[in-house]
């Protein structure tokens, strides 16, 4: 079974990134998760297997629906992009995952969202990545240490950071980081 999949021209994993499965705490005893811009949601549902209670966010309609069926996972149709359109209060989610999405606007609204000692796990595509294809669109590549910077502007203690270019499935450059808030 292949358990690669096609989106506009991009091969994306049906499996969770194994960076996030290697920074996401197992020790999860009543803790809720925000993933945004969940897609088919591979990571909802890998973090709802751990216990996570997770809210799962994506504009796609479709792909959201299709969580539905799992009990810890709690779907939400929203384009995050209107103005105004953020849904959460301060200080909600003990960890937020984003993978392959950037939307600076809302940056510090993530971060605001995240509880006290609460964790932040970011992995998605960095500007070299236009060498080797899409996206290309620098509204959609983080700039060299963007989140490191974010980071560090917002006091976070980094716990990892990476900024890497990667052979498999396809070839990308990505940064990945992963920060408690303090």
């Amino acid at each position: 079974m292949n358990k690669n999949l096609q989106i506009n021209n991009i091969s994306l994993s049906a499996t969770p990134s194994k960076w996030i499965k290697n920074n996401l705490s197992k020790n999860i005893k009543d803790q809720t998760l925000l993933d945004i811009a969940c897609g088919n949601g591979r990571h909802s549902i890998y973090a709802a297997s751990l216990g996570y209670k997770v809210i799962s966010l994506d504009i796609n309609k479709e792909k959201i629906y299709k969580l539905n069926s799992n009990k810890l996972i709690f779907p939400i149709q929203i384009d995050i992009e209107k103005s105004n359109a953020w849904p959460f209060t301060n200080k909600v989610f003990n960890t937020i995952i984003v993978t392959n999405y950037l939307y600076r606007p809302i940056f510090q609204n993530i971060i605001n969202s995240i509880k006290l000692g609460g964790t932040l796990l970011y992995e998605t595509f960095s500007i070299e990545n236009s060498n080797f294809g899409k996206p290309n669109n620098p509204n959609y590549l983080l700039k060299p240490q963007e989140l490191l910077k974010l980071a560090k502007k917002n006091n976070l203690e980094i716990v990892n950071y990476e900024e890497i270019i990667i052979q498999q499935p396809i070839k990308k450059a990505l940064q990945r980081i992963h920060a408690i808030i303090k």
